[in-house]
């Protein structure tokens, strides 16, 4: 009777967590010692993938369709925000939210970038209607890139930079008021000490 009750309690337990993630196609499963990474393979051919921290998604619920696109429906408000002709490769998640925890994501370039490129990449904000500029160290390694993601949306990859980004650093303004700030520190400083 006990192993019967085992063996039905791990079989639910197997359904519950096997069924949590879901996608419009298939994606097989696996897992190491420290990643849970589901894999979608097209014809024998490696089409994208995503790892996620095995302790992470072990303790959180993941309940959100993993599958991604290489086009989009905003291509157009996209390119009228770029304002410039770069070659760029669009990655759409069917699922839009943010994500339960942080994934790594490997999708194929080899059809736009050579190995070896240095890509940017950005999110188109559809909200905001802006793009921002999430990183600039995406590197093409054996025709693939990998990069990391807290939320699902339109992204996209190019080697050029964009300029109308919004998210883009002020590095220039806060150096100033550190300096500024400094400078008023001091001075207030030297004038207590001559008192």
């Amino acid at each position: 009777m006990k192993k019967i009750f085992v063996t039905i309690f791990m079989i639910v337990i197997f359904f519950t967590f096997a069924s949590t993630i879901s996608a419009s196609s298939n994606l097989i499963k696996t897992e190491t010692k420290n990643k849970v990474i589901f894999i979608k393979d097209k014809n024998d051919s490696f089409s994208y993938s995503w790892t996620f921290d095995k302790e992470e998604y072990n303790k959180k619920e993941f309940d959100f369709d993993l599958g991604i696109n290489f086009t989009t429906p905003n291509k157009k408000k996209i390119e009228s925000l770029i304002k410039d002709d770069v070659k760029t490769k669009y990655i759409s998640f069917n699922y839009h939210g943010d994500l339960p925890s942080k994934a790594s994501i490997k999708v194929p370039v080899s059809d736009m970038f050579k190995d070896g490129n240095r890509l940017n990449l950005y999110y188109y904000n559809e909200n905001k209607d802006e793009i921002e500029l999430i990183t600039t160290s995406v590197k093409v390694i054996n025709g693939y890139v990998t990069f990391e993601i807290y939320h699902c949306s339109d992204y996209f990859l190019t080697m050029s930079i964009v300029k109308e980004v919004s998210n883009t650093s002020n590095n220039g303004v806060v150096i100033i008021v550190m300096l500024v700030v400094i400078v008023i520190l001091i001075g207030y400083t030297l004038t207590k000490n001559k008192k």
